[in-house]
């Protein structure tokens, strides 16, 4: 029985100039990119990474272990101050 392909990545379509048209195929056709597909799925990619980088941290949803854990003692903190303020207040 032969194996059906099936597509991992979505389909999305787009227009560019014929310019740049014409500078991926021979980008593609120079052994720089394995295909138009390729290069289009690397200037995505480098395209949102530098939008990423551009962002601060807590809009980009980017964070290092070290400033999830300051998030946590802080969120832990205020937590056990509200807790205390409702203990108070009864």
């Amino acid at each position: 029985m032969a194996k059906e392909y099936t597509r991992k990545k979505p389909i999305i379509s787009g227009t560019v100039s014929p310019t740049y048209k014409k500078r991926i195929d021979q980008l593609v056709e120079a052994g720089e990119f394995a295909s138009v597909s390729d290069f289009i799925n690397q200037a995505v990619s480098d395209l949102l990474k530098k939008y990423d980088d551009s962002l601060p941290k807590f809009e980009s949803g980017v964070f290092t272990e070290d400033e999830i854990e300051v998030i946590r003692s802080i969120i832990r903190e205020k937590a056990a101050e509200m807790n205390f303020s409702k203990e108070k207040k009864t």
